[in-house]
């Protein structure tokens, strides 16, 4: 039942454990550290229990309403993961969550992963909204949400809440 979604420039897909290397290397990064330090993993050990964790959640029927979802971000021309997108429970909706490699970074990869997997819950998994909860530093993350689609609809202790809806 896995799920793969074009764009024009990427192509979101189910893990494998080709790309364990490559996530381990990206969980190193210093945007991963500091924004998401619970994806940085000690080893590629660590890397390939996650991903093997990710393989079979989309091996399921998704429904981020219970657990997380999260396909790879491909990037079409060089067919080589570029990050990661998904879904998850949160605040009694889902949450969307991202990351592309740092050196990739400021060239519309994340806004183009996150308006087709926020795109896709609305419509094919018919969810009412979408939500994007992220640190009120982090600029370039709350850029990606609004030029995605998302509004910011409140503010929590420096956490700004974002929402995308059908």
């Amino acid at each position: 039942m896995a799920v793969m979604l074009a764009t024009a420039r990427l192509r979101l897909r189910p893990f494998t454990l080709d790309d364990v290397p490559k996530v381990f290397v990206m969980s190193g990064e210093e945007g991963i550290s500091r924004w998401i330090p619970d994806q940085v993993y000690e080893d590629e050990s660590e890397a390939a229990e996650v991903v093997r964790a990710l393989m079979a959640r989309t091996a399921k029927a998704p429904d981020p309403r219970a657990q997380p979802y999260v396909l790879g971000v491909e990037q079409t021309e060089t067919r080589s993961l570029i990050g990661h997108v998904g879904l998850s429970p949160a605040r009694g909706s889902v949450e969307i969550g991202y990351a592309i490699e740092q050196r990739l970074q400021g060239k519309g990869f994340a806004t183009e992963a996150v308006t087709a997997m926020s795109g896709w819950a609305l419509g094919e998994l018919g969810l009412p909204e979408v939500l994007g909860i992220v640190a009120a530093d982090n600029k370039d993350s709350c850029r990606v949400l609004e030029k995605a689609g998302f509004v910011r609809i409140g503010e929590e202790d420096q956490i700004l809440v974002y929402r995308r809806k059908r």
